[in-house]
């Protein structure tokens, strides 16, 4: 019996000694990159425009740190472009926000996305925003069952007659889901698609959606 005492002290002993060897360092305090954007999170911009890069401040603990800047704007070209800022604080740990820029087309829209559409059997009825021939807005966004509580209302662009884009909204629906879409296809005035990315509820399936 005291052979076998022994022996479990030892073991016992090992195991004390492995505890206080896996838990040495581990408790740390850090203080994480907080980033603060100048401007707006959404721009949009007419072809040809120019792009003024507002930036993005970030610091931890009262200092300042570096930021990057990863992507680019080319106002020749209309679509969407993301720019995302990123910082690192002293021990490695990342932070960023995103910036989304929005190029619209030059010319004349000659495509009236005006009107009520349909994904099965679903209506979505899409109205213009202010003045503008490529600014709209969409009550049902994802072509859902209507009066659902999770039917997406969105604001959204035709940016050439070939793309179409809903910026990121923040509870685009009033059980609170926020949502944005891909940059989908304009098919012609009667047909266009696109998959919403959500953050609740729906999947990122294609939305077809004809009048």
């Amino acid at each position: 019996m005291k052979k076998i005492f022994i022996a479990l002290m030892v073991v016992s002993g090992l195991l004390l000694t492995s505890c206080e060897e896996s838990t040495d360092g581990v408790s740390k305090v850090t203080a994480y990159a907080n980033l603060t954007m100048n401007g707006d999170a959404l721009v949009v911009l007419t072809q040809g425009d120019t792009y003024t890069e507002a930036g993005v401040e970030a610091e931890a603990d009262g200092k300042a740190l570096p930021v990057t800047i990863t992507g680019t704007v080319d106002t020749s070209k209309p679509t969407v472009y993301k720019l995302r800022y990123s910082a690192v604080n002293s021990d490695g740990f990342p932070a960023s926000l995103t910036r989304t820029v929005v190029v619209l087309s030059n010319k004349p829209s000659t495509i009236d996305l005006t009107g009520t559409f349909f994904r099965s059997g679903n209506a979505n009825n899409v109205t213009r925003v202010g003045t503008g021939d490529r600014h709209y807005f969409t009550d049902n966004a994802t072509g859902y069952l209507v009066g659902d509580p999770n039917v997406l209302q969105m604001e959204f662009y035709n940016i050439d007659d070939k793309q179409v884009y809903a910026p990121f909204k923040e509870d685009a629906s009033s059980t609170g889901i926020d949502a944005e879409s891909n940059i989908g296809t304009i098919t012609d005035q009667n047909n266009w698609k696109w998959s919403i990315t959500a953050t609740a509820f729906f999947g990122t399936a294609d939305r077809i959606f004809k009048r």
